[in-house]
Formats: C-alpha cells, sequence, structure tokens
C-alpha cells in the first residue's frame, strides 16, 4: 500500500496556505509548528506502519537533502516533458509557459492552472504513493553521470518522460504541483521547519543525521537493537534518558558522511570575545578551499580511500589525484601507520604552488578537481602548470579504528591527529592553529592582534573550536545553546570590513522559482539583475562617447534585502527597455552562464557592493566580487562615479596581493578599524570604492589639496549618518572645565570631558544609525614602530597629563623656502607629568593664541588655530544617563563654530577656510573610553547642534581622532612646521585613528544614504545652518585623511594648497 503522496500535499498545501497567517503572528514559525504537529497526529500510523518506506517518505519530505539525485532537469526541460506527459496542445502549452514571463507563477503553479482545467479522475485505492515517486526519481537520477556511485548502479533503460508520464496521468492537479516543485528541489514558497519535522518524524533522527549524514544512514541506526524498541516520541522527561542509553551505541561508519556541527557567525571581535564565555579555545586558520572527509576502511581491498564532499556526495573518483598524497601521508601500508582498520578525518583540499611558494587562488581548483570527469569553467584559465599540484591541509579527527574520536575533546582530537599525519611539504599539513584562554583579561587583545595579521596576510579567516569540548554537544549533558558550537570569524561579516565597491546594474531577468521563495513581494517582475562594468569610461569623460558595458555577474534575492529587491522592481519599471529596441549603450557578457537581460535599464542603476573578498568566475577571464551583496542604491550618481572594468581588476589585484614590505603598518590599520567595528550597532562603515583613473584636484571644502578621484579614494569609509529627529534634552550640562596643554605661553587649549558616558542610547532618534559602543579597545596600545607600551591605567583621566613644550628633536622645523620632504621621526620622551589646576573658562582659545602683528601673511600652526577635545573616563558601573552634553563638550562644539576660531583657522588651512569648512581634533585613550563610543558621542554633540539649529556651526568640517598618546611628546603646537603635509603623514602613521566628517546636503535628499564628499560643497551656502538644508555625517578611516591638517609643501612663498 505504502504512504499516499496526496498525505505529503495535505502538508505542503497546509503550509502554504499559512502564508498570510504567519504576516500577522507574532512569531512567524508558530502556523507552520501547529500544522506540522496537526499532521504528525494525523498521520502518526501510516509514518510508522511496517508498510511505508521511511527513505521514501524522507527523501519526498526533503528532496534538497539527497544530492546523490541528479536529474538534469531544469524548468525548461521539464516543462517540455510534462507538457509530453499531458498531450497538452498548443494553447494549453502557452498558457504552462507563463512561469518565463516577469511577473508570473512558477512552473509548479503554472502546472496546477493548466491540469485543473480537466481534473484527472482517481481512484482512491489507486493513489499515487511516495514509494512510486522515490522510485521513479531513482530511475531518472540514475542516467545522469552527476549523480553519486550507488546512485548510477542502478541504471535502467527507462527514459524520463516514460518515468514520469504515469504520475502525472495519475494526480490531481494540485499534487503535480507538488510533484514539479519536488523535482526542482524546492517547494518554495514553503519551507518545512526541517529541525522539528525530524524530531516530530522521530526524536532521534536530528541527532543520527549529525553521525550518519544520510537519510539511508540514519535510519538504519533507527532500526538497529536496541534504538528500534524507543517510541518514536516519548514523554520529555523520558526522551532524555533514551537519547543518552542511545549514545553508548552510535558509532560512525566508513562509507556514510559525518555531519558537521553548527556553527556561529561572529560580527565583530567583541562579538567573538562575549561567544568564547571564557572558555579556551583554539583558533585554526580557515583555508580558502574545498572541504572534503576522508573515510578508510583498510578491509575494503578495492576501494580503501573514500573522499565525500561538503555536500555529501561521494567524490572520491573526481579527487583520484590527491590518492597518492593520503596513502603517503597517512603511512597507509607502511611500518608508521597508525591505525590498523579505520580512520576518518576533515580536510582541505588547495592548490600549492612551488613557484610561489605558497597556497594559489581558489579559482586554481578548478584545473585540478572535475565533476563526474568534466571539468567545467576552465576555458580561459591557465592548463595546469608543473609547479601547481593539488594539497590536502588536515584539521580534524572523528575516528580512529575503534576510537570514536567525536567523543573527545578537541585537544586531544588535535594531539591524535599529529601523531597520525605525516606532513609532506607542499602537499600533506595540518591547519595552523594557536590556542588563547578567553579566561585572561588580555583575551580579546589578543584576538583583535591575531585576527588583524590573519586579513592582512589575506587569510579567509578563522575557525573557534573549545579546546575542552566534543565534536557534537550529544556528548554532553545540561550544556547551553553555544556549547559545541564553532564560531566563524571573517572580516566580510564584520559590519563595514567586507570588501566594497560601486558597481552598476544594467538589465534584470526574471526567475520565477526564485520569485516564488519571496511570494510576499506582489508584483515581482526581476528577480536577477545584471551587473556590469564600463569599458570605456575614459572615453565617455572625455567626449560624448556611446557606454559600453562588460556584464560580469548577476545578483539576485540572496544577495540583497528584499527592500532592495522591491525597490530596484519599483524603480526599474521607469527605465525598463526591451533589449532588442534599445540602442542608448551597448553591452557585452563578460562569461558564460550568466542569464540574458529580459529588460535593460535607460538608466543603470549604481550600486554599493560588498564581497567576501575577490574571485576569478567560472569560463572568465576577470575577476569580481566573491559572494556579492547589493548594500546600498545611489539614485544621485552616474556610471562615471562607479568602477570601470579596469578599476575592477586593480581593485581585486590589491586586495588579493599581500604587501610583504607593509606587513606590520596593514596590521595596525586593521587593527584601528575592528576596534571601531566592536561597538557597531546597525551602523556599517563602508569603504566606498568609486575611483577613477584620471586624478583631478577636489575644490570642496572638505578636500583641500586631495584628489576624490585617484585610485587611492577607494580606500575612504565614507558612512552617512542622518538625522531627521530632534533629541530629547535630559537634563542641563553640568560644570566640567578644560585645561591647557603645556606650561608655556604658547599653548593650546584642550576640552577635557570628565563627565560618565552612559552606554545608553535612548535619546537618540530611532533611526540614527551612530555608533552605539565600542568596548574593545584595547588597554594595550603599541605604536606601529613598538615605541609605546600599555597606556598608563593609574591615572584618572589621560588628558591631565601635561607635556613638556620645550623644542622636541622630532618635531619639524622649517625655515621659509625649505620643504618639508624626508619622515619625520618622532621619539617618545619622559615627560614630567603635573598636575595642574583646572580652571574653568568659558573663552575657547586662550589669549596666547592670537597672532602678533608681526606674524601677520605668515601661516599659522594648526595646533593654534584646531579647537582639541579629550573625553575623561565613564564612571564604573554608571548605567544612569548621561547629561545631554557635557560642558566642555559644548565648548568644544562651540569653538567649532567661533568667529575666532574662523578667523585664526583662514591663517592655518585657508583652502579649507574658503570653502566654510573648519577641522577639530579629539584625543583617544581607548584603555579609558572607547574609541567607538567617543566617535558616537561626538556624533550625537553635532547631531543636537544641528537638530537646535544653532547658528555657529558651519555646514563642512572634519574632526581627527589621534591617540592620546601624542601627549607625551615634546611638541610645540606653535611650530609652523605643522602647516606642512608631510608633517601629518608622518604624525598620521602613529597615531590617526579615524575622522569624523559632516556636511548638508538639500532637504528633498533624504533619500539617499550616502553622499560622495567631492559632491558636498555644491550644496552648502558657507554661512549658517539652514533650515532647507539637512546634516549627513560620514566616518572615515583613511590615514590620507590627516593630510588636509597641513595644506603646504612649503613654508616659502605660501605655496597654493589647491596645486599639491
Amino acid at each position: 500500500m505504502g504512504f499516499k503522496f496526496s498525505f505529503l500535499c495535505d502538508l505542503l498545501s497546509g503550509l502554504e496556505d499559512n502564508q498570510i497567517a504567519k504576516v500577522v503572528a507574532p512569531n512567524k514559525d508558530t502556523p507552520d509548528i501547529r500544522s506540522i504537529s496537526q499532521w504528525f497526529r494525523r498521520h502518526d500510523r501510516h509514518v510508522h506502519h511496517p508498510e511505508t518506506d521511511r527513505l521514501a517518505l524522507l527523501s519526498c519530505m526533503f528532496p534538497e537533502k539527497r544530492p546523490d539525485r541528479v536529474y538534469w532537469l531544469q524548468a525548461t526541460s521539464l516543462a517540455r516533458v510534462i507538457g509530453r506527459c499531458l498531450g497538452l496542445g498548443s494553447s494549453r502549452l502557452s498558457e504552462m509557459d507563463q512561469w518565463r514571463k516577469p511577473g508570473g507563477p512558477d512552473l509548479g503553479q503554472c502546472v496546477e492552472n493548466v491540469m485543473r482545467q480537466a481534473e484527472n479522475q482517481t481512484h482512491p485505492d489507486r493513489e499515487v504513493s511516495v514509494e512510486e515517486i522515490d522510485q521513479a526519481l531513482d530511475m531518472i537520477a540514475s542516467r545522469c553521470r552527476f549523480s553519486g556511485p550507488q546512485v548510477r548502479r542502478q541504471q535502467t533503460a527507462v527514459d524520463v518522460e516514460s518515468a514520469l508520464a504515469p504520475l502525472y496521468r495519475s494526480l490531481s492537479s494540485r499534487d503535480a504541483k507538488w510533484l514539479t516543485r519536488m523535482i526542482l528541489k524546492s517547494y518554495s514558497p514553503v519551507t518545512l521547519p526541517e529541525k522539528y519535522t525530524l524530531e516530530r518524524f522521530h526524536f532521534l533522527l536530528p541527532h543520527f543525521l549529525q553521525f550518519q549524514n544520510t537519510f539511508e544512514g540514519a535510519l538504519d541506526m533507527l532500526s538497529s537493537e536496541p534504538i528500534n524498541r524507543f517510541p518514536p516520541r516519548p514523554d520529555p522527561k523520558l526522551a532524555a534518558n533514551l537519547c543518552s542509553v542511545a549514545l553508548d551505541y552510535l558509532r560512525p561508519r566508513t562509507g556514510i558522511k559525518i555531519g558537521r556541527p553548527e556553527y556561529f557567525k561572529a560580527r565583530s571581535i567583541k562579538h567573538c570575545h562575549q561567544m568564547a564565555k571564557g572558555r579556551r579555545m583554539s583558533i585554526e586558520r580557515k583555508y580558502d578551499g574545498e572541504y572534503c572527509q576522508i573515510h578508510v576502511d583498510l578491509t575494503n581491498k578495492q576501494t580503501p580511500i573514500q573522499i565525500f564532499s561538503k555536500s555529501g556526495k561521494d567524490s572520491t573518483a573526481d579527487r583520484s589525484t590527491i590518492l597518492s598524497v593520503l596513502k603517503e601521508s597517512l603511512r597507509i601500508g607502511l611500518k608508521g601507520c597508525k591505525f590498523t582498520k579505520y580512520c576518518i578525518l576533515e580536510g582541505e583540499l588547495l592548490v600549492w604552488s612551488d613557484k610561489l611558494g605558497g597556497i594559489a587562488d581558489f579559482h586554481k581548483l578548478r584545473k585540478f578537481l572535475p565533476r563526474a570527469g568534466t571539468f567545467i569553467g576552465i576555458d580561459h584559465d591557465s592548463p595546469p602548470q608543473p609547479y601547481e599540484h593539488l594539497m590536502v591541509v588536515f584539521f580534524d579527527m572523528l575516528l580512529l579504528d575503534d576510537v570514536v574520536c567525536l567523543r573527545a575533546p578537541h585537544r586531544q582530537r588535535r594531539l591524535l591527529l599529529q601523531e597520525l599525519v605525516q606532513k609532506i611539504p607542499g602537499r600533506a599539513d595540518i591547519a595552523e592553529q594557536e590556542i588563547l584562554d578567553f579566561g585572561r583579561v588580555d583575551s580579546q587583545y589578543r584576538l583583535e592582534a591575531s585576527f588583524a595579521k590573519a586579513i592582512a596576510k589575506r587569510w579567509e579567516g578563522y575557525v573557534l573550536k573549545a579546546s575542552d569540548e566534543p565534536y557534537f554537544p550529544i556528548y554532553a549533558a545540561g550544556v547551553n545553546n553555544s556549547f559545541g558550537r564553532w564560531i566563524k570569524l571573517k572580516k566580510d561579516y564584520i559590519p563595514g570590513l567586507g570588501d566594497t565597491v560601486d558597481l552598476i546594474l544594467v538589465g534584470a531577468c526574471y526567475n520565477a522559482q526564485d520569485a516564488a521563495a519571496v511570494s510576499s513581494l506582489k508584483n515581482l517582475r526581476w528577480t536577477h539583475f545584471l551587473v556590469g562594468c564600463l569599458l570605456n569610461k575614459d572615453a565617455m569623460v572625455q567626449t560624448d562617447t556611446k557606454p559600453h558595458y562588460r556584464i560580469v555577474d548577476v545578483v539576485n534575492r540572496h544577495c540583497m534585502h528584499w527592500k532592495l529587491l522591491q525597490l530596484l522592481n519599483q524603480l526599474g519599471e521607469f527605465h525598463a527597455s526591451d533589449p532588442e529596441e534599445f540602442e542608448g549603450f551597448e553591452i557585452e557578457y563578460g562569461r558564460t552562464g550568466l542569464p540574458a537581460a529580459s529588460v535593460i535599464f535607460k538608466k543603470p542603476f549604481i550600486v554599493e557592493m560588498m564581497g567576501s573578498g575577490f574571485e576569478k568566475p567560472s569560463s572568465a577571464r576577470y575577476f569580481t566580487l566573491r559572494f556579492p551583496r547589493v548594500l546600498k542604491i545611489h539614485t544621485e550618481r552616474n556610471p562615471e562615479d562607479a568602477a570601470s572594468f579596469r578599476e575592477l581588476q586593480l581593485l581585486a589585484e590589491d586586495a588579493r596581493s599581500v604587501p610583504m614590505d607593509e606587513l606590520s603598518q596593514e596590521e595596525e590599520q586593521w587593527r584601528k578599524r575592528l576596534k571601531v567595528g566592536n561597538g557597531l550597532k546597525d551602523y556599517i562603515v563602508r569603504r566606498s570604492r568609486s575611483l577613477s583613473t584620471g586624478s583631478t584636484s577636489s575644490t570642496g571644502s572638505d578636500a583641500p589639496g586631495r584628489s576624490d578621484t585617484t585610485m587611492g579614494d577607494h580606500e575612504d569609509g565614507l558612512q552617512s549618518i542622518s538625522m531627521e529627529k530632534p533629541a530629547q534634552n535630559t537634563s542641563s550640562p553640568d560644570g566640567n572645565h578644560c585645561q591647557t596643554l603645556g606650561s608655556m605661553e604658547n599653548t593650546t587649549t584642550v576640552y577635557v570631558d570628565n563627565s560618565g558616558l552612559s552606554p545608553m542610547a535612548s535619546d537618540l532618534p530611532h533611526d540614527r544609525h551612530v555608533l552605539a559602543e565600542n568596548q574593545n579597545s584595547s588597554n594595550r596600545r603599541t605604536s606601529r614602530d613598538g615605541g609605546f607600551g600599555i597606556a598608563d591605567q593609574n591615572n584618572d583621566h589621560m588628558s591631565k597629563a601635561v607635556a613638556e613644550t620645550s623644542q622636541p628633536s622630532g618635531a619639524p622645523t622649517t625655515s621659509p623656502g625649505h620643504r618639508v620632504t624626508n619622515r619625520t621621526s618622532l621619539h617618545r620622551k619622559d615627560a614630567s607629568r603635573t598636575e595642574e589646576p583646572v580652571s574653568s573658562t568659558q573663552t575657547m582659545h586662550s589669549p596666547s593664541l592670537q597672532i602678533s602683528n608681526k606674524l601677520k601673511g605668515a601661516p599659522i600652526s594648526p595646533l593654534k588655530t584646531i579647537p582639541v577635545y579629550m573625553s575623561g573616563s565613564p564612571s564604573e558601573g554608571d548605567t544612569s544617563p548621561e547629561p545631554q552634553d557635557s560642558s566642555s563638550l559644548s565648548q568644544f562644539l562651540q569653538a567649532l563654530g567661533s568667529d575666532e576660531t574662523k578667523s585664526l583657522f583662514r591663517r592655518s588651512n585657508p583652502e579649507a577656510a574658503s570653502h566654510g569648512a573648519v577641522f577639530g581634533i579629539a584625543l583617544v585613550n581607548p584603555g579609558e573610553l572607547p574609541l567607538g563610543q567617543l566617535i558616537h558621542k561626538i556624533a550625537k554633540g553635532l547631531s543636537r547642534s544641528f537638530q537646535n539649529h544653532e547658528p555657529t556651526l558651519p555646514t563642512s568640517g572634519r574632526i581627527f581622532f589621534l591617540d592620546g598618546v601624542i601627549l607625551t611628546e615634546n611638541i610645540k603646537p606653535e611650530d609652523p612646521g605643522f602647516c606642512l603635509r608631510q608633517t601629518w603623514r608622518n604624525l598620521g602613521l602613529k597615531y590617526y585613528y579615524a575622522c569624523l566628517r559632516w556636511n548638508f546636503v538639500k532637504g528633498n535628499d533624504h533619500a539617499v544614504v550616502e553622499r560622495e564628499m567631492q559632491t558636498t560643497h555644491q550644496h552648502c551656502n558657507h554661512g549658517a545652518v539652514s533650515d532647507e538644508l539637512s546634516p549627513f555625517l560620514f566616518v572615515s578611516f583613511d590615514e590620507e585623511e590627516i593630510f588636509a591638517l597641513g595644506e603646504y609643501t612649503s613654508l616659502d612663498g605660501l605655496t597654493d594648497p589647491t596645486t599639491l
């Protein structure tokens, strides 16, 4: 009799009907859980009936979990087969082809619509069973060479139409819809909750699938003694005891792939540290290769070694070239072999280059690893070179003879692995590892330093595994949710640290199956968008040349937020054109396999995209983003603002190359970016990579003397912070003071904030995305040259240290006519620290900042004209709401906009001042106040000032965040050498953290999320804040930002900064 397929279709249809109920349900999974629970109660007797083939039922419930079955049927070919099976005429065939049209239903729904017009009459006793469907699909899959070896052995002479025709002619229209979706291996828009459904089938099934990652293997274990005597759903109290009993009978079997533990994604160093929960963990390098699970059975003389891919498919035949390396490394058949019968290991297949002396790029694997004997996507790849060969890197051991290593802690498995594997240079190795005790006070700092080094070396990332935990958490009772889970740490998981570039969406096409997966989005006309780059960007800039685009990639619903997908569909309707009729620009496809555009956008969309590095796609000659994701749409930009094809290749080359000569410098830059990333909450620090091959001087107020279109600009980390709602004033400012730096007449005013900084930001508008916290800034601050140690934690406030102001040996001293071109060397000196009384003042500058008549016409040091701010440390455990603004912060912001500051600023930075800009400096002490919190605090203060329409603040400016250690240097603020760009270049290498910019844009541009700085000056009125303008804040981490503090290359003749 078997299990009726209509029973399963009842469940799937019920889940499809839940789509509306899930929208209004508090928990979106609740309606589905209720439907599944009711269905199992109704059909429990049939599910566990002896005549029911449980493997067939599970295969039909989860068709995507049968990677060993490949049907070689996509929607186009399946539609033709179904048409022939049902004998459809031309009119009904045309109706069934509605899935091809944009906005049309998927093929399964079209089949139901057509068959509903003439329903099949079926007798209740002759209904199609899941066993019949499973047998038919097995026959179809056996004909495809990409199916698993075991499926291929069942090859029969039946063709696809002969296997499917009896089924479609016996099914109702509703059931035929689900059969169609099953063959396409997607029940979209329905998704069965896997874990809950498997637990309802049998409470041990999810656990057994971890040991035997196939339905067949897991069901065999359920059928074994004494587990076959356990009830499928026992009382919850009894279930825990039965699970413990079952563990004694569980052991892996060679020939059946073992599942992998679940893992968490670390969204920052701080987040990773929190998930570690004080445990001792192994930090393993994550290799950019192809996962493999190696099974060795020495009792099998024909095929002692089997290699399984990540999907669970037996790929031994395609990996045959590595077998000899495995035998040599494991010493199989030799005296030193450490096992006698069985062994299961995990590893990563890579390509080693003897020429490079290291691991080659990921795309090199294509020419060494065929698929079913066929090399795919190597049309434009170079052939394998004599110095290139496969390599295996082992990272775990799961079984060793009769020892089930899964039960052992990771440190013990690692020791066994080291004893078992014989390393072969360039052929076989063990994954690089370091141990970190997260119970140490400095563990977060150590992780940050290690990860920064990994990023600088262009490693893919880290995998963190608890040293004292088994492979699966099932082996430990009473553990929390994080027990046994690995932690993956990659830079693109951390907001703002992925590789980003501005690219162009040229056209789009529609996939009905994908559209069904997002059925909640109505009127969806396109699901896939073609990503292109200009081939003739330079010609377009210089002459009125027709644009020529090369399509390099395609993005779909998985690559963007559903709101962006919806927005692209809405905006695209106004720019869509037929590709055959449109002649506005030329298009060429960069590689085979890209879908053809059904529409071309007359006005292409400029989007910011992020990826996990760059890769060379299959059958391509170029590099593009790996795992691309669309972050935002730039409605205000033109195609010339996006990266051209040539620029994209240059960015890829830069991102892939390891800066060996500047590795330590690169590590330090990444450490600074990681510090800020730890405090992010819905705040993404972008690295906008819009660039041009040309080079023009900026005339904007925010970039004096800098080019906004040079190759270096893709490093600018600009992020807009929109401010729309005014914050509430919670209290009046408290009485804080300012303190001067130095004891001589020529001093610089430093505004010191001694108020506590609350981690709460409830007074911020709900839609404002600013730095909410950053508690990962380490107390250990090491300069790039190692000259500084741990920040003094005994001082109440670092800002209260007063440095000597005698002439420093490394401070720049120049006479008129001399050009500072040599690197300025700043050495730390033991400055005597004395506590001076802190006096209250309402002035923004000390009298010493006034300019004498005889100095008129000469440039003044920016340190004499630019306000400086330093915040004190927050109180321990202080969670009380902070005041609206501390007094010193208010004074600092007032100083930024005071007439005196503007007047003095013209003497030090005339180019920036001519555009209405103003600069400030904020000194950072990560040991007292994390960088992210300091940026957040100042940004919030600026926000309030703008929203309160304070007339003093100019419409554009920058605040530079420098390490407070600079206070220990013997620097003379009045030294005119600080007017020189080279001076700040050298200082930036040691002390620069970040730059907070602001500018104003027109109020009707609120839809624009980010503005390039080179266009912002067009919206500035160089006066007070206008009601018609809206403020945007930007955070940049490019060290070249600090160059703006020095506008001169020489003090002789006051060289025009705009020519620099």
